[in-house]
């Protein structure tokens, strides 16, 4: 039954993502903050350099179709997994941001799908491309049972899909506060740019429609 479930839940992901391979599972804006953001500093949390160079430029290029001015932290804050408060308020101040926005990942796990087989029959040599037309051996079973039919079988197939747990808090840079968090689940493919970009798009969808940008 479990199995079952952890597959139906992500057939309905699968379905109601569409083409995008980001889904937001959950968030969460702080109701008393209504300032639009127009400074970001951006923080991507990976021990690996290229895959946080990628989310940070990524984030950069789509929040200025939106206006907003943000700055990569890669640049000067080199250990994003490492750096204390300290540091990281610094480089804030440094780069007059008004908020921060860090991502990181909370977990992975492998999804697996069964497809299962089927069988498919295939008239011979009594059918063909034109319209369907029964013909008279129909009228009685003696005479339709001697016709010949092939079937075709496939086989079923198993499909295993690697998805990420992520995690988006945006804060205030004057106050340190928490302003909006929200969780969101990525299916891995084999393009990590074209997962990287779905998946800044649906957290500046989101911020979009909160009002923040």
């Amino acid at each position: 039954m479990k199995n079952l479930a952890s597959w139906f839940g992500l057939l309905i992901f699968l379905i109601l993502s569409g083409c995008s391979q980001t889904t937001l599972t959950g968030a969460w804006k702080d109701p008393g903050y209504n300032q639009r953001i127009d400074r970001i500093y951006i923080i991507g949390v990976s021990k690996q350099e290229l895959h946080r160079r990628l989310l940070e430029e990524a984030f950069v290029d789509e929040l200025l179709t939106y206006g907003i001015t943000s700055i990569p932290s890669y640049k000067d804050l080199p250990d994003s997994d490492q750096a204390d408060r300290a540091a990281i308020d610094a480089r804030v101040r440094a780069n007059q941001a008004d908020t921060v926005l860090i991502t990181r990942v909370l977990g992975r796990r492998t999804e697996t799908v069964v497809h299962p087989g089927h069988a498919t029959y295939r008239s011979w040599p009594y059918y063909g491309p034109r319209r369907y037309n029964p013909a008279p051996y129909y009228r009685n079973y003696w005479s339709y049972y001697d016709r010949r039919y092939d079937m075709v079988y496939s086989p079923a197939t198993v499909s295993e899909y690697q998805v990420v747990t992520a995690e988006c808090n945006l804060y205030s840079a004057a106050t340190g506060a928490l302003v909006w968090s929200a969780q969101l689940e990525t299916v891995m493919r084999n393009n990590f740019q074209k997962q990287i970009i779905s998946f800044v798009d649906e957290v500046t969808r989101h911020l979009s429609e909160q009002g923040l940008l």
